[in-house]
């Protein structure tokens, strides 16, 4: 068990040490330097640092959902094999088959209503974490498209006709 909670630890550092925003930051460097005709590149900049710093943060609740996910299961696991042992040693004192069947009939039971709470778990973590990281996104769309104008150096409405 040891082992596959320090498996997922290392994964989920693995993962997080990606860290994309030093090669984007470069690449917005690059594109600040560029002189496009009637296209502001400090206000494009501005504007897709901020798109990535929504991407990133929609990252980073995926991830969070995702180790969320793991540690769930590493405990589920834990749980599942506490109690199969348990099971295993009360059936093994069942006297007579009909004693034995209804143990059985008893431990089916509660196996079904303990999967059923555990999926309902599963799905709130996950509900959760697609939440958090549709969150970020769909915050950052309205200010995105508010920008474009901004961007592009549109002249601002006179009201002459």
């Amino acid at each position: 068990m040891a082992d596959l909670s320090q498996q997922l630890g290392a994964w989920s550092k693995a993962v997080a040490s990606m860290d994309m925003t030093t090669s984007s930051e470069q690449m917005l460097n690059m594109i600040a330097a560029l002189k496009v005709p009637g296209v502001n590149m400090d206000a494009l900049v501005a504007s897709q640092r901020d798109n990535l710093e929504a991407l990133n943060a929609a990252n980073q609740a995926a991830m969070e959902g995702m180790k969320a996910v793991g540690a769930w299961q590493a405990k589920l696991l834990q749980e599942t094999m506490r109690e199969l042992t348990a099971a295993i040693g009360k059936l093994s004192q069942s006297g007579s088959p009909q004693q034995l069947l209804a143990a059985e009939s008893d431990l089916a039971k509660k196996a079904f209503a303990t999967a059923v709470g555990q999926m309902q778990e599963l799905t709130q973590i996950v509900i959760q974490a697609n939440q958090q990281a549709s969150a970020a996104i769909a915050k950052r769309i309205p200010e995105s498209l508010g920008e474009i104008k901004d961007v592009l150096k549109l002249p601002e409405a006179s009201g002459k006709a």
